[in-house]
């Protein structure tokens, strides 16, 4: 893509798209490598196929390092982008990334998932997963869609084996009428499953689309209807269901041939993607979730409280403070002051439901998101517990800090933005503080 392409392609795109796209053209066509990693948070995580980096400076380190062994420019396209919000500044995106090196005459594609942030009105990159780098060679599915011309069974067999062999994953294919039956099965697909082939068929009755697990059919069946509409081929990941009761997540590249004229089949080449998933969310959850007390951070709070709004139920937003926190990280030493911090979080976690989001939003600060929730009464409740427990434990431990809890929250059962919640609720929590540490409000906010 060259700088007139990139600026037009920018124009009309969505800021998550413009900001994945500046990053490679810094990146890849420019080379500017300093360039490119301002797009990137702090806390980056990168994940290859062969390695992962986290942190902005050592992305810059390593990729620098690469630039070496590239002489010249790569040249690339971006395609098949999607993106979805996951919060109300945060987005998950993919598509395909195409590597064109000039001087070589050669084309290289990879998938890209990645996570893209707001933060103070500017969007950087947050997680970047890039799939496999493959050349862009088609795999030979014409081997059975076209005429074999004059060789025997046998010999049709031999070249079938062949392919299955060199195949480092899985094949399966499947005639496209009532019941989708199975015509092939490669036997390392059955080996990543843990089936036999007698096994494999029983258990799917012999139906192609009982591979994939329940609760993905849907979304699969709609994107490979979506792709097909513009041709023959098309990509999804999604799970399939192994012996063991477990799952197995898969990258399947499908493409629809005819069988000598007289009816339609699919092929489908399976390749188990299970790792570079667990990695992806591991690092995901890294990103949302704070290290010392194990809740969600600001970021992964607010992604799961705009996630729990919908219905117009009632719920509360709910921030509580710790009175003189920093006296006993001065009396009793900051190790002490985390031992208090996890203990809250405990705390937190024990009296509010498994559903409800608890959040520590940095320092001493908490939030509880409680939805749905009707009775402000029985909320009032679980505080003067938690604050009775906690005036117990500073009166054991830490009696000098003179430490309590304030908390201040308001009910609602409107759907509204994390930020607006937060500001009513740190409104009602500066009352509380300023009139007497120690204590609690929880205001109705009116429906208008």
């Amino acid at each position: 893509m060259n700088e007139k392409e990139s600026a037009r392609m920018t124009s009309d795109r969505s800021p998550v798209l413009q900001t994945l796209i500046q990053f490679y053209e810094y990146a890849l066509s420019r080379r500017d490598v300093k360039r490119a990693a301002e797009l990137l948070t702090e806390d980056v995580f990168f994940v290859g196929t062969a390695e992962s980096i986290a942190d902005r400076q050592n992305f810059e380190r390593s990729f620098r390092e690469k630039l070496r062994h590239i002489p010249n420019r790569t040249l690339y396209e971006i395609s098949d982008y999607r993106e979805k919000a996951r919060g109300e500044n945060t987005w998950d995106c993919s598509c395909k990334i195409h590597l064109i090196l000039p001087d070589r005459k050669e084309r290289y594609m990879a998938k890209l998932t990645a996570v893209v942030l707001r933060e103070n009105g500017v969007y950087r990159i947050s997680v970047l997963h890039r799939g496999y780098i493959q050349k862009e060679e088609r795999f030979p599915f014409h081997i059975l869609s076209e005429p074999m011309g004059k060789l025997d069974q046998i010999s049709k067999r031999e070249i079938w084996d062949m392919i299955c062999d060199v195949m480092p994953n899985g094949l399966i294919g499947a005639y496209m009428e009532e019941g989708y039956p199975i015509y092939l099965v490669s036997d390392k697909l059955l080996e990543l499953l843990g089936y036999t082939y007698e096994e494999f068929m029983k258990k799917t009755g012999g139906n192609v689309l009982n591979r994939i697990w329940k609760e993905d059919l849907e979304e699969v069946m709609a994107a490979v209807k979506r792709q097909c509409r513009e041709g023959k081929e098309f990509e999804v990941e999604y799970r399939m269901l192994k012996k063991d009761g477990n799952f197995l997540w898969v990258y399947d590249r499908g493409r629809i041939i005819d069988i000598q004229g007289e009816k339609k089949a699919v092929i489908n080449l399976i390749v188990d993607i299970s790792e570079n998933v667990r990695i992806k969310n591991h690092l995901f959850m890294e990103s949302v979730t704070d290290p010392l007390t194990g809740l969600y951070n600001r970021r992964g709070g607010e992604v799961m409280v705009t996630q729990r709004f919908g219905n117009g139920n009632p719920y509360i937003f709910l921030m509580m403070d710790i009175d003189n926190f920093k006296a006993v990280n001065d009396i009793y030493g900051h190790h002490e002051g985390d031992e208090v911090l996890r203990y809250i979080a405990d705390s937190l976690r024990q009296f509010f439901r498994r559903d409800d989001v608890v959040i520590r939003i940095g320092g001493d600060e908490f939030v509880v998101f409680i939805y749905p929730c009707s009775s402000v009464a029985a909320i009032e409740q679980k505080i003067q517990k938690i604050s009775e427990r906690y005036l117990r434990k500073i009166e054991q431990e830490y009696p000098l800090s003179r430490s309590s809890l304030s908390f201040g929250g308001v009910k609602y059962n409107r759907t509204t933005s994390f930020l607006e919640l937060y500001k009513r609720a740190d409104q009602v929590l500066y009352k509380v503080k300023h009139n007497c540490k120690g204590q609690f409000k929880i205001v109705e906010m009116k429906t208008e």
